[in-house]
């Protein structure tokens, strides 16, 4: 399955549904079973939303709005790219909230048993009842108004009539259309607070020659919103690998085996640096390095994967520790922590590896994804939040809803709206780590 930004090696996985739920279709919209999917749902309390009221189109401005382009993103990341449409231009005649920016035409043909299936799946997500009782849970959460499918309605203003006949001049057999409430198409409803997050990425990176870079990316909108800025120096050495320790520190190592500490002054207008300072002269031939923002620093090379406890402050590391967690066969192709002793990798067949590492010989391991993350960086800044580089230089970004469960099916892709489409031309790169929540 892949989204509408289309990379060789870049793929949108098949979703694994999360949980069972509630058949709430009615006769005319029930189709054959559900699909094995269900989009990925973030964890939620008892509170929620009350049922959207109707407000039909009155302005013209057809531009699409923010909520209804995150839902169409988010069908097409659980059911692979369908044709779609939001916005209308405004024809005087007729009444669509397509002229405000807020409907989606998702096109699932209700004669093809495929996309019935999912068409099903999607239905029943969203008219389920929750965990708490709550009714029709997930459309209230969305702000959903009404949805037509195959000569049906449902609204959420006459929610308990459940799916009644509709007559409109199109049968809706080729595409779902869902109108939103305001708040859901602004992304004021408690689904997208339960997905927000906050914070800035800080991302070195390390050009083929050896300069240093700076950039900082929004998390909650995925947007690079500074740099990069470059330093006019450059390192003085050949680097292999390198972690970012905190705002001011970097440590790299070389391919001589050296492992150096960088001490960046400022990365405002410019980026400046001391001259590297040599920490350990031999051993550090890790291909790949991770800081954990909790004290570990983890390495890989020849197939083991160590852990270094670090005492780590504003221009200083020390290396307390050295444990060996695999002493073979542990291979990556790119290297992260997500957080206090837990580590994100790609493999070289693409498979996305989440880890929990427990101690010397002691590591639980996960998939996430079989296949389709064929990267060769991978950073995340903490709060779920990945950051992966294709071999184009084009930077995507995703969010791990619980990026402690060993389960890839709450990641959320945003493969339509990546943090840049080229530009990223570093050898290197490595984020902060924990800089966002």
């Amino acid at each position: 399955m892949r989204g509408s930004v289309v990379h060789v090696g870049l793929k949108n996985p098949k979703l694994a549904a999360l949980a069972a739920v509630a058949a709430v279709v009615a006769a005319g919209v029930a189709a054959p079973a559900a699909a094995q999917a269900a989009p990925a749902t973030p964890p939620f309390g008892s509170t929620i939303d009350g049922y959207a009221a109707y407000d039909g189109q009155d302005t013209c401005d057809p531009t699409a709005k923010p909520g209804v382009v995150a839902f169409r993103d988010l069908l097409n990341a659980t059911y692979d790219t369908h044709q779609s449409g939001i916005g209308r231009q405004c024809d005087g005649g007729s009444v669509s909230e397509h002229h405000e920016g807020r409907a989606l035409d998702y096109h699932f043909n209700y004669y093809n048993s495929a996309d019935r299936a999912d068409a099903t799946d999607l239905l029943n997500w969203l008219l389920a009842t929750d965990s708490y009782g709550n009714k029709h849970a997930m459309a209230r959460r969305l702000g959903i108004m009404y949805i037509i499918w195959n000569k049906q309605i449902w609204s959420s203003y006459d929610a308990s009539s459940g799916w009644r006949p509709y007559s409109g001049a199109s049968p809706h057999t080729d595409h779902i259309h869902f109108s939103f409430s305001w708040a859901g198409a602004e992304k004021r409803t408690t689904w997208w607070s339960a997905n927000q997050v906050a914070g800035n990425a800080s991302v070195y990176g390390i050009l083929p020659d050896g300069r240093l870079t700076y950039s900082v990316i929004d998390a909650p909108t995925g947007d690079r919103t500074f740099g990069p800025v470059i330093s006019s120096a450059s390192l003085g050495f050949t680097p292999k690998a390198m972690a970012t320790m905190n705002f001011n520190t970097i440590l790299v190592t070389s391919t001589a085996g050296k492992l150096y500490r960088v001490d960046v002054n400022t990365n405002n207008a410019s980026l400046t640096f001391e001259p590297p300072v040599e920490i350990d002269s031999r051993g550090w031939v890790h291909d790949l390095l991770a800081y954990d923002g909790a004290g570990h620093l983890f390495g890989i090379s020849d197939g083991q994967l160590r852990r270094y406890g670090v005492t780590v402050a504003t221009h200083s590391v020390t290396i307390n520790s050295n444990t060996v967690i695999a002493d073979s066969g542990f291979t990556l192709n790119t290297l992260t922590a997500t957080g206090p002793n837990w580590i994100l990798g790609t493999t070289s067949d693409g498979t996305l590896r989440s880890y929990k590492i427990n101690g010397a010989g002691d590591w639980d391991g996960a998939t996430l994804d079989p296949d389709g993350w064929g990267f060769t960086h991978l950073m995340s800044p903490g709060g779920g939040i990945y950051y992966a580089r294709d071999a184009s230089g084009a930077m995507y970004h995703y969010q791990d809803v619980n990026p402690y469960d060993r389960n890839g099916s709450d990641v959320v892709y945003h493969l339509d709206d990546p943090v840049d489409t080229g530009g990223w031309t570093q050898s290197l790169l490595s984020t902060q780590p924990d800089t966002i929540s």
